[in-house]
């Protein structure tokens, strides 16, 4: 149920409601919810490449598809999702620190899991229809740290 919770106020970011909301959110719900999301956001690259492979369609590399869908797929979601998050969590200390706000790492991790909801969505959308072009990628990156600006602007100054 924490999930759709966190789902709902992460779709009304940047509002202070949902912000302080989120960030009331346990850090082992938080990490459910970026597995989730990621899991379903990076799901249509997965198939399709699987789609594209002969051996698959033909029947001989089932097996070797189903450990990669069951082991592999799950345990490389988690690895770029924790590197990535802590990667725009960096950048958000650089917005902090520009803003003069009053917030640590771990808010900032947190909260840059939820402000990447919208971009995975429209990444998901990109994927399915296999547009490929970088500047769609930059667009995701500046809607994302324009989503963790705004969150970022809630917090009061340090003094």
């Amino acid at each position: 149920m924490e999930f759709f919770i966190a789902f709902k106020n992460s779709l009304l970011l940047p509002k202070k409601k949902a912000v302080f909301r989120l960030n009331r959110i346990s850090m082992r719900n938080t990490l459910v919810y970026l597995f989730l999301v990621l899991f379903l956001a990076l799901s249509p690259n997965f198939i399709l490449s699987a789609l594209s492979n002969k051996e698959l369609l033909e029947g001989n590399g089932l097996d070797l598809f189903l450990l990669q869908l069951i082991v592999l797929y799950p345990m490389v979601c988690i690895f770029l999702g924790i590197v990535v998050i802590s990667l725009l969590a960096g950048g958000g200390m650089l917005l902090k620190g520009l803003f003069k706000r009053k917030l640590a790492y771990q808010q900032l991790w947190k909260m840059s899991v939820f402000a990447l909801t919208i971009p995975l969505i429209l990444f998901f959308i990109i994927s399915f229809l296999e547009l490929r072009h970088w500047m769609l990628y930059i667009g995701l990156l500046v809607l994302f740290y324009l989503y963790i600006t705004f969150m970022i602007m809630v917090y009061p100054k340090r003094k």
